[in-house]
């Protein structure tokens, strides 16, 4: 039988150029000191992102600042009080397993109003949301 190997997943490439060389070369094309194709392979940027940069009415800051991925489910402060509370349960000796807080991170969403990926099946926020909160 042939071996089989184990799934691995791939790794997404986005954004991996270095957001001051982005900037400079946006005002380089902008004041015309060289064209697109160049700017992008001098300062080792994408050059479609450079043309989109260059065309957007929005400033090259406010480009920059936006983060990929989601957007988080619960809001700092509601994170934040996850962690003070399993850290006083901790303190009193009654630790949470990782499935409690994956019930209470689910409890807090639903409290709260808030729009969440989580599994109404199980009442609970995923392992992944766990692994993310945990680092």
């Amino acid at each position: 039988m042939p071996h089989e190997r184990p799934y691995e997943h791939a790794s997404k490439k986005r954004k991996q150029w270095n957001a001051e060389a982005m900037k400079r070369a946006v005002e380089a094309v902008k004041n015309k000191e060289m064209g697109t194709l160049k700017e992008s392979k001098a300062f080792g940027v994408p050059k479609s992102t450079l043309i989109d940069y260059v065309i957007s009415k929005k400033p090259v800051d406010t480009l920059l600042a936006i983060k990929l991925g989601r957007k988080p489910t619960l809001t700092n402060e509601l994170e934040e009080a996850l962690v003070e509370y399993a850290l006083e349960m901790e303190r009193r000796y009654f630790g949470l397993r990782a499935s409690d807080v994956r019930r209470l991170a689910f409890q807090l969403a639903i409290r709260n109003g808030l729009k969440h990926p989580f599994s109404c099946r199980s009442a609970a926020a995923g392992k992944k949301w766990l692994k993310s909160f945990m680092s």
